[in-house]
């Protein structure tokens, strides 16, 4: 059995109250108190130390306890925008970067469109122009900037500390992402977190799914466009595999005589990225458009299933350009093929959602970077 510190056990409870709080915006001492299991006197200590650090403030409210009987309880929040990070999405020769508090709002944002690419030392000015915009923002809400969230279209294997990326004639290669991010962050003086764009984009929606009230462990986001990727949530928790290569569905193959070659691109990724569809059918056809959502679905749907099979997930949320040409047709299309490969009818839907990557990115760096500010 693994034995705790004194310390590990006061930031274990640190960080279940901010949870808590988290969930429960307004809730009184005595009520975190009862969803922890924690003593009154310890919720207090912690209470008052988010005090002390303007990560928590009493909201001028209480209210009766239970029953309406005893003591009125002193109701607290958090500080929304007391601590914020950037999340950064380079998708293609656009850079989105937003500025987004605890509760994943957006303060700010800011897009630029540029041919540098995000490995190049060029890139260095662009990305401290940036953030340097961002702390000032941040400044005028008085609130601390706690790191750097960037979600890049790129393959990040975390044992080799490189990110593949696509380059000329439709071509691959590998760089040193370690490199790229210390001189980053010799510029801007501020943590980064590198993340895939197709995680990232899966972090926010899974946030905004529990935002609105959804009780969800898993998730499966499937983003189809000029490439295909997948992001996996298990158990709350991103889950990237051995290499961080964990959705990477290009390579997801059904045909045995399908030989890759350095030029070309996954099977999957032939099948059902944008730029094949435009090329091989007239979506100006009412008949083409028929049979490209009959095509899209049933491609969409032997993906769904050879995921769901294995880990028996029931959410699944496709996005990109591909499923943009018809979001309806494609959805129905796909449902309707898992409901012919399997007995299994999970839930799945659509989403345009605009820079999710970056507020992915950014939540996955306040993930992070909170753990410090909450240990003291």
């Amino acid at each position: 059995m693994k034995s705790f510190l004194p310390n590990d056990i006061k930031d274990e409870n640190r960080k279940i109250i901010f949870d808590i709080v988290m969930q429960n915006p307004e809730l009184a001492k005595v009520e975190i108190a009862e969803k922890t299991a924690m003593s009154f006197v310890t919720v207090s200590k912690i209470i008052n130390f988010f005090e002390e650090i303007g990560l928590l403030t009493a909201t001028g409210e209480s209210r009766e306890g239970s029953g309406g009987l005893g003591r009125k309880r002193t109701v607290y929040r958090f500080n929304e925008n007391s601590y914020v990070t950037v999340g950064i999405q380079i998708i293609g020769n656009r850079i989105t970067a937003l500025l987004i508090n605890l509760y994943s709002k957006i303060i700010d944002s800011y897009s630029i469109e540029t041919d540098i690419p995000f490995y190049s030392d060029q890139f260095i000015s662009i990305f401290e122009d940036m953030i340097s915009g961002m702390k000032n923002v941040a400044k005028k809400t008085n609130s601390v900037v706690l790191g750097i969230g960037i979600g890049v279209d790129g393959a990040i294997n975390t044992r080799k500390k490189t990110i593949r990326m696509r380059v000329q004639d439709n071509k691959e290669q590998d760089y040193n992402y370690e490199l790229i991010i210390e001189n980053l962050i010799n510029r801007v003086e501020l943590p980064i977190f590198l993340e895939n764009d197709v995680n990232a984009s899966t972090v926010a929606e899974f946030r905004n799914l529990e935002n609105s009230g959804e009780m969800l462990s898993d998730l499966v986001h499937i983003a189809v466009g000029d490439g295909i990727g997948g992001g996996l949530i298990i158990n709350k928790e991103l889950h990237r595999g051995f290499n961080a290569s964990a959705g990477e569905l290009e390579y997801m193959c059904f045909d045995p005589e399908y030989r890759r070659t350095p030029s070309s691109v996954g099977w999957l990724e032939s099948k059902l990225g944008i730029q094949h569809l435009l090329s091989s059918y007239d979506l100006g056809s009412e008949s083409d458009i028929a049979a490209c959502a009959d095509y899209v679905g049933k491609h969409l749907a032997l993906a769904i299933v050879n995921i769901i099979s294995m880990l028996d997930i029931e959410q699944i949320i496709i996005s990109g350009k591909t499923a943009a040409l018809f979001p309806e047709r494609i959805l129905e299309r796909t449902r309707y093929f898992v409901g012919q490969y399997v007995e299994w009818t999970p839930t799945i839907t659509y989403s345009n959602s605009q820079h999710s990557a970056a507020v992915g990115a950014a939540v996955l760096s306040l993930q992070h970077e909170m753990i410090k500010v909450i240990s003291g």
